[in-house]
């Protein structure tokens, strides 16, 4: 494998608890949540202080307006002339948030970033459309006259295509259950959290992995978005709240870092058959880099759907060992905005364990047709 030269310094990578809607985090808007996390990280990171952030970038889809960057930062507390910009890049926000930092670095712009996201589905005012003065459960994925299904259709559409089964779907989800009891047995998936303080009662643990799921009672949920379909409430993510941030650097001016960032790609597909773009970028991300799936230990494959999941791991190669060790969404939950940046974290703590030079992936498909795959190198990589 030949050297692949970092971009920028991963100095940091951690996130709050992920909360269920209307949940843990019912009454706390994205600037509580984000600026707790901000407070409280930057406190372990030796040498660096607010002062020292040059940008902020995050990334967030349910409480857009007014640049909630710009809020977040303030509302941490951050330097009054230190810019934030917001990205809706839907479930890939956080991550293009990174890659956007890393991007400012790279160009000379920027020598530290705070890059990340935020997602507070529970404070999220609802969208309302201006011809029928009707509420929309979301905004629309494609240009109006074109179909814009809901992404469980698209879902079961192409299970049915591909012949994924309900019962791999459910025992996909319960498989990625029981890696969350274990992560959290092992008291490994704390390595990634920083606690936060709800009104004098410290939260330190996500709220939403099942322990004590079976596939038996994932088997009678009944399906969510067609009759008679294999696409549940089981084996879909469920909405969330949380908060995640990656501090980046220039790769001349820090000494020890969790990880380094080197490279990603992104990819555009039919926006009804989004699901599949993992495959692309990623399949895009390895060849501009002369590797191979089996040149990576672990990949961070977000689970929007596990029908999804099954898809891309049977197509990309990927194997049970190498698949999201503790865990995937369908367990912890998908917090839209700050997914990207909250696989971030989880990858650095899987791979930071394997005490060697190590590479990961992080790959999320993206409502409205995109794909977006992130390489990384543990700590060890440079050593």
């Amino acid at each position: 494998m030949r050297k692949i030269v970092p971009k920028a310094f991963i100095v940091s990578a951690k996130r709050l608890p992920i909360g269920k809607i209307n949940g843990i985090y019912v009454n706390k808007t994205p600037e509580e949540l984000f600026s707790q996390l901000i407070q409280q990280q930057i406190a372990t990171v030796p040498h660096w202080s607010k002062k020292e952030i040059d940008q902020v970038i995050l990334g967030n889809v349910t409480n857009l307006g007014g640049n909630l960057a710009r809020r977040c930062a303030l509302a941490a507390q951050l330097p009054v002339a230190t810019p934030a910009y917001t990205i809706d890049c839907q479930c890939a926000s956080g991550l293009m948030a990174v890659i956007s930092g890393v991007q400012s670095i790279v160009s000379g712009d920027a020598r530290f970033v705070l890059a990340g996201g935020v997602e507070s589905t529970s404070t999220a005012n609802p969208i309302i459309d201006s011809q029928t003065n009707k509420r929309m459960q979301r905004f629309p994925m494609v240009p109006k006259g074109q179909l814009d299904l809901d992404m469980g259709i698209i879902a079961e559409n192409m299970g049915e295509k591909y012949h994924i089964s309900r019962n791999m779907q459910d025992e996909y989800a319960y498989k990625s259950h029981m890696k969350a009891k274990k992560a959290f047995e092992r008291k490994e998936i704390i390595q990634e959290i920083i606690p936060f303080d709800l009104d004098q009662h410290i939260v330190d643990q996500d709220q939403c992995p099942r322990f004590n799921t079976s596939v038996e009672q994932l088997a009678q949920l009944k399906s969510a978005f067609r009759e008679h379909g294999t696409v549940t409430a089981g084996n879909s993510c469920p909405i969330n709240d949380g908060a995640a941030a990656t501090f980046l650097s220039d790769c001349h001016q820090v000494k020890d870092a969790q990880g380094y960032y080197l490279d990603h790609a992104t990819v555009g597909v039919a926006p009804n058959e989004f699901i599949i773009a993992p495959i692309m970028a990623t399949k895009k991300l390895l060849s501009q880099l002369h590797l191979t799936i089996s040149d990576i230990d672990v990949v961070e494959l977000n689970e929007a759907f596990a029908v999804q999941a099954i898809l891309c791991c049977d197509q990309l190669g990927i194997s049970e060992k190498q698949l999201n060790p503790l865990g995937g969404a369908l367990a912890y939950g998908h917090p839209y905005g700050a997914t990207g940046a909250i696989l971030v974290s989880r990858l650095l703590n899987s791979l930071n364990r394997l005490h060697r030079p190590a590479l990961g992936i992080i790959t999320l498909c993206v409502a409205g047709g995109m794909g977006v795959s992130v390489l990384i190198g543990n700590k060890f990589w440079q050593k």
